[in-house]
């Protein structure tokens, strides 16, 4: 499946709106705008879209990132354990060299 995105014209009812039409080929399937997917409001692709169950709430995973420097140089290390995050931290604290650390939490797939 090959989606594509169209702009619509000013002649279009949605124009204003939304951001695009989104098509599979010729088949139009629902409107884009800036917060997300909307069905369309018309036609039988938003019988089809209204049909389906919306998607189960995804499990994520915690990634830590640590971005540190040593010596002036950017390293980062990741981890997925909390527990060996903390000890890393606390063992560059001890470190003189090693400065500007920083952890960034992401949320990953699981």
């Amino acid at each position: 499946m090959q989606l594509s995105y169209q702009k619509l014209g000013t002649d279009h009812p949605m124009y204003g709106k939304v951001e695009y039409l989104v098509a599979d080929g010729m088949q139009p399937i629902c409107y884009k705008t800036q917060d997300g997917y909307i069905p369309l409001e018309t036609g039988a692709a938003s019988n089809d879209a209204a049909q389906t169950p919306k998607p189960a709430e995804v499990e994520t995973k915690p990634l830590y990132v640590l971005s540190f420097k040593v010596n002036g140089e950017a390293e980062e290390m990741t981890f997925t354990s909390k527990k060996k995050l903390d000890k890393t931290v606390e063992a560059f604290a001890q470190k003189f060299f090693i400065s500007d650390v920083k952890t960034t939490v992401y949320q990953t797939l699981a």
